[in-house]
């Protein structure tokens, strides 16, 4: 049995008070829920530093030129 059907057995069980407030409970969740995504959603995102990433792996080491290379 999953969850979902467990709390629908426990739903047809209880009485109308205890119904009503887990689905405002459940409204609310849901609504907060949809609330942090959107403020994930829109939070600004750090770019990536690909230099400072490229001097951490390879240091100050140049690779010369290769002959015959346009560029």
């Amino acid at each position: 049995m999953s969850a979902r059907d467990a709390i629908i057995n426990e739903i047809k069980l209880a009485p109308e008070s205890l119904v009503r407030e887990t689905y405002d409970f459940i409204q609310s969740r849901k609504s907060q829920r949809g609330q942090e995504l959107a403020a994930v959603a829109t939070a600004p995102q750090a770019k990536p530093d690909f230099l400072a990433r490229q001097k951490a792996l390879f240091g100050d080491r140049v690779v010369a030129d290769f002959p015959g290379v346009a560029g």
